[in-house]
């Protein structure tokens, strides 16, 4: 097998690239981490067009991009995991959030449950689209492959899925 080892200059490059874009060097260093990774495991996929340094830099960028969507994605994800106000595996010397209030925190996952309760009543290939889309966050054209779409139908569900949520959120909170 034979080894490719990338130079410091290398290295500094992609790291460069994943600082611009997560603007904290323990993220970047992760970041810088898996795009080297994926580098080495692609490396036959260099064709030359470009300078070595260009593919890098797409490389790094779109990981960097791609861990920003993670990073998005898990403030929503964890706060449908913790557990309730009330639960006793909550220790009662563990920090509390000083931000959301119980409150706030049963807002939120009632306003959670009212959007699945309407976006169930549109139908199943609303509310799949949706959770993709802006739970998940995948892109359109990611989808369209996943569920054998095409692009135009996953555009046009998201958005109905969205703006029907939004009409019935905004008139449940009203009352």
């Amino acid at each position: 097998m034979d080894t490719v080892r990338f130079t410091a200059k290398e290295r500094d490059f992609v790291f460069g690239v994943a600082m611009k874009y997560m603007k904290d060097e323990e993220k970047a260093h992760d970041v810088a981490q898996d795009a080297l990774l994926l580098a080495y495991r692609h490396r036959s996929s260099f064709r030359g067009d470009s300078r070595f340094t260009t593919w890098l830099y797409r490389i790094a960028a779109t990981t960097a991009l791609m861990h920003l969507r993670k990073d998005r994605r898990l403030p929503l994800l964890t706060s449908l995991d913790a557990p309730a106000a009330n639960d006793e595996s909550v220790a009662a010397d563990e920090p509390r959030d000083e931000q959301s209030t119980p409150e706030d925190k049963w807002a939120s996952s009632e306003a959670v449950a009212l959007a699945g309760e309407r976006l169930s009543e549109m139908g199943e290939k609303y509310g799949e689209i949706f959770s993709l889309r802006f739970v998940e966050g995948y892109s359109e054209s990611e989808i369209a492959r996943k569920l054998s779409l095409n692009v135009a139908t996953v555009k046009t569900r998201a958005y109905r899925a969205r703006a029907h949520l939004r009409r019935e959120l905004e008139e449940a909170l009203a009352a």
